[in-house]
């Protein structure tokens, strides 16, 4: 069995495998468990951080499974602090993610929030230097709204190619995403399951029943109807694994998006996020 592979091509040439595994508050043994089990089933897409105080747990994970490190793409995120941002801190920082993860390189490395403390002049080649080092294979953001986008390219010599925000039916990105598209930045979705919301919402539900599955695989699905798109859902469960897996096959009627496209609301954000939040675009 075989993650669905759209092969989306970015700026930086990146092929990105549409679905993967989210790993946020996945802590200890489950941790473990769930990322080797993932990669046995065919997952292709790990993603985690430094923030989430588990990539250590994600290496191990990664080990068991037994797949080989080539046949997996595997993202982790810097978080910003005055240590770790200042540029001769991030290499180090880098360097500490790839022991944790047990490997000799990621193939992206994102700045997990944009910090206006610490300048995007200085972290931005930075970040550029370590991709020119073989540390990563690819680069790019994170809660970056589009202000910081287009500061964060003035600064980049190598492409940004995601920017990894908050995304499901219920929150207006539309701003942000035609910002994207038209510099070749993939949107990639964290939360795309809306912290379980999309369970209780009856339109997600109706058309979730017409195609004989669940809801949150119909939220997925509708991002992945976007070619520019790219989503990360996190389980703890092992048993929902296939499920998430299996959304990439499902097509969606031009009807049914525009259903689900209507479900977007100005107060539909479900992650609380720190004080040095940017303003959001939508």
């Amino acid at each position: 069995m075989s993650n669905k592979t759209y092969n989306i091509r970015t700026a930086g040439a990146a092929n990105i495998p549409v679905l993967g595994l989210g790993t946020w508050q996945s802590t200890g043994q489950d941790c473990i468990d769930v990322v080797s089990k993932a990669l046995q089933m065919g997952y292709e897409h790990i993603d985690t951080a430094q923030a989430y105080d588990n990539e250590k747990e994600v290496g191990e994970g990664i080990k068991q499974s037994g797949v080989a490190r080539d046949k997996f793409f595997l993202t982790t995120k810097i978080f910003p602090d005055d240590l770790k941002f200042q540029p001769e801190k991030l290499k180090a920082a880098a360097q500490r993610s790839l022991e944790n993860l047990d490997t000799d390189y990621v193939d992206l490395l994102l700045l997990h929030w944009p910090d206006d403390r610490v300048p995007l002049s200085e972290t931005i080649p930075a970040l550029c230097e370590l991709q020119k080092q073989g540390l990563t294979k690819h680069i790019g953001v994170s809660n970056f709204n589009i202000a910081h986008l287009t500061e964060a390219q003035k600064y980049a010599d190598v492409p940004l190619v995601v920017n990894q925000v908050e995304f499901h039916p219920f929150i207006k990105q539309n701003t942000l995403q035609a910002f994207l598209n038209n510099h070749h930045i993939l949107l990639e979705a964290y939360s795309p399951l809306a912290r379980g919301d999309v369970f209780d919402n009856e339109v997600l539900k109706e058309i979730a029943d017409a195609h004989g599955v669940n809801a949150a695989q119909i939220s997925l699905a509708w991002i992945l109807s976007d070619k520019d798109r790219v989503a990360i859902p996190k389980t703890a469960n092992p048993d929902h694994l296939q499920g998430n897996l299996d959304a990439a096959s499902i097509t969606l009627s031009d009807d049914e998006i525009e259903k689900i496209n209507s479900l977007a609301r100005a107060d539909g954000r479900k992650i609380e996020h720190p004080d040095y939040t940017p303003e959001w675009d939508d």
